[in-house]
């Protein structure tokens, strides 16, 4: 019989447009299967679009080091535009992640996605 572990082995993207800012949701595991849906939703970002991104990890249970990678690659790459890139919603699991590689002093992170938001419209354009 199988057991209910709480353990997710997918990953969901959602996009959400609030005026000037576009919040990316993921939502699951960022594993060997489902790193590439994670990278390729961040290569799809467009930095001039939008005033700035929020990146919301609240309902991800995992991330492994290409999952890092790519944030971290998103991350340089909105760092020389107009558009500011805000993760949010870090659980202490995925946090330790981040510390481990050294990520956080490189990031800017809100504790949950409303913050995110209003710090992004806040910001002088």
């Amino acid at each position: 019989m199988p057991v209910d572990d709480g353990v997710v082995w997918f990953l969901h993207t959602s996009k959400e447009d609030r005026g000037p800012v576009q919040v990316l949701r993921f939502e699951g595991r960022v594993s060997s299967a489902t790193a590439v849906e994670l990278e390729q939703a961040l290569a799809r970002l467009e930095p001039g679009r939008f005033r700035g991104v929020v990146v919301d990890l609240s309902e991800l249970d995992y991330i492994n080091g290409v999952g890092l990678r790519a944030i971290q690659t998103a991350a340089a790459r909105f760092a020389g535009s107009t558009c500011e890139l805000v993760l949010c919603g870090l659980r202490p699991v995925i946090q330790t992640a981040f510390d481990l590689v050294g990520a956080i002093p490189h990031l800017t992170i809100e504790p949950e996605c409303d913050a995110a938001v209003r710090r992004l419209l806040d910001r002088r354009p």
